[in-house]
């Protein structure tokens, strides 16, 4: 099988250097028991995903909201994506 992978460079600019430093402070590990099994895990900001019995809990049960969908990937969105 052979495919291309679109190379992205870095980004090198100060502004998206301060925005992804901004996003990854905000950004807390968080653990809990697995609302099935019982195991230990942890998450992110309070969303979790259980590697051994499969469980994933709501995303609004997270600490922070989620960015809003764009897909384009450029343009800001409102607070959150349209049905």
């Amino acid at each position: 099988m052979t495919g291309t992978r679109q190379h992205t460079p870095p980004a090198t600019d100060a502004q998206t250097a301060a925005s992804a430093t901004a996003f990854l402070e905000g950004q807390e590990i968080t653990t809990t028991g697995c609302g099935r099994c019982g195991t230990e895990i942890s998450g992110v900001n309070g969303r979790y995903a259980c590697g051994n019995c499969g469980w994933v809990n709501h995303w609004l049960e997270g600490h922070t909201r989620l960015p809003a969908y764009d897909p384009v990937g450029e343009d800001a969105v409102g607070d959150h994506p349209r049905a």
